[in-house]
């Protein structure tokens, strides 16, 4: 997978060869986040030009395949903390969902509203402060990889939007 993306064949990916990741259903944030907090600088000097090198694949591809253990959720609580303050804000999840919601509209669905699916996440968390979600918060809910999945994969939110239709569907496969 990491060869494929690699279109240059240059050994790393740069942000646009990531985004191909998982069909380029994660949003550009959350990519752009990955950069910033999990992508080493590179020792060639050539500007901000960063790639991610194998190392770092690994870790992120292991992240996105293990969101709900507690080193998956302490990568993605980094990249969600879009300030760096241990706690996310209602802000936050506006900021993030943004990119989700716009590509939920372009894929042909309903309109959504951000607060409703804001409000959601809060009762999903339930946070022991009601103004920020932390990572304790994340960790403790049991939920925390599926809020972070509706907050940088359009695919994590249609999941979580279709649960019980797919819940309903493997009963009935397990039936049959």
């Amino acid at each position: 997978m990491f060869l494929a993306l690699d279109k240059d064949m240059n050994g790393s990916l740069s942000k646009q060869e990531l985004r191909e990741y998982a069909d380029g259903t994660l949003t550009d944030i959350f990519i752009e986040r990955v950069f910033d907090d999990h992508v080493r600088r590179g020792k060639s000097g050539a500007g901000n030009a960063r790639e991610m090198d194998f190392e770092s694949y690994l870790d992120f591809v292991l992240t996105l395949e293990n969101k709900d253990t507690p080193e998956g959720l302490t990568y993605l609580f980094r990249c969600l903390d879009l300030h760096g303050r241990g706690f996310l804000t209602t802000a936050d999840i506006h900021t993030l969902f943004r990119d989700v919601r716009q590509n939920w509209i372009d894929g042909g669905n309903y309109e959504l509203c951000i607060e409703d699916v804001r409000d959601e996440i809060w009762d999903m968390v339930k946070p022991v402060n009601p103004l920020k979600i932390t990572l304790a918060d994340l960790l403790a809910c049991k939920q925390g990889g599926t809020v972070a999945s509706m907050l940088i994969d359009v695919r994590g939110f249609w999941a979580h939007d279709n649960r019980e239709n797919l819940l309903q569907e493997e009963e009935e496969q397990e039936e049959g």
